[in-house]
């Protein structure tokens, strides 16, 4: 009886194994819409009333991103809002400190019409003076995430945003090499994909993928 009991504990304990497993598998990936398009993070969708203060330069001294600055100067566009720049998922939505303050990352996927494979990458919001999002939200092209801040008062008020063609980097920028493999120019992404054909089809999105940072640890 003793040998029928572990083997019926075993079995059971095997079932369970096996139903758990698509839900640890979901848990590393989520359902989400292709992107029909990218706007500009600020002033949507077309960055009415913002301009670039700083571009991306991935050799000394290094900037990974671009600063959108209201055309008022100073600190007048403190507060404004920052908006979704496509469909995807929230990935982080923390307050690091540091030198970025309240940062949100988005990861989107989209068809790339040059080959018509599914691509994923993640934009960047940083700086930012309140988030509206949290971890793991589905989140629209245009829709309010956060405003712009100025890292509790360590910068002017801006916005910093990142285009990141590499989905493992989270806040660990210095982890893969500074080339546009990794990295967009924000610009010159949105404006490349700036309208893309509707497809109504949903697809798995990689998450899980960042490495922990300052406590934190995204999906």
């Amino acid at each position: 009886m003793r040998g029928a009991s572990q083997r019926s504990l075993f079995v059971l304990f095997a079932v369970l194994l096996a139903l758990l497993a698509p839900l640890r598998a979901q848990d590393k990936a989520a359902r989400i819409n292709l992107a029909d398009g990218f706007d500009f993070p600020v002033g949507k969708p077309d960055a009415t009333g913002y301009y670039i203060a700083r571009g991306v330069r991935l050799t000394a001294p290094v900037h990974f991103g671009e600063d959108w600055n209201g055309r008022g100067g100073g600190d007048t566009d403190l507060g404004d809002p920052v908006y979704a720049c496509g469909d995807g998922v929230v990935t982080w939505a923390y307050d690091v400190h540091v030198g970025w303050g309240n940062v949100v990352l988005i990861r989107h996927a989209y068809r790339d019409p040059d080959d018509g494979k599914v691509k994923f990458c993640d934009s960047l919001y940083g700086h930012m003076n309140e988030i509206m999002v949290k971890v793991g939200q589905l989140v629209k092209r245009g829709q309010q995430i956060g405003t712009i801040g100025t890292n509790h008062g360590m910068y002017p008020a801006h916005l910093h945003f990142e285009i990141r063609n590499n989905v493992y980097i989270g806040m660990q920028r210095e982890s893969v090499q500074r080339d546009f493999n990794n990295w967009a120019v924000p610009s010159d992404f949105i404006k490349k994909y700036r309208r893309l054909n509707r497809d109504w089809g949903k697809v798995l999105a990689p998450i899980g993928t960042y490495t922990d940072y300052q406590g934190f640890k995204g999906l």
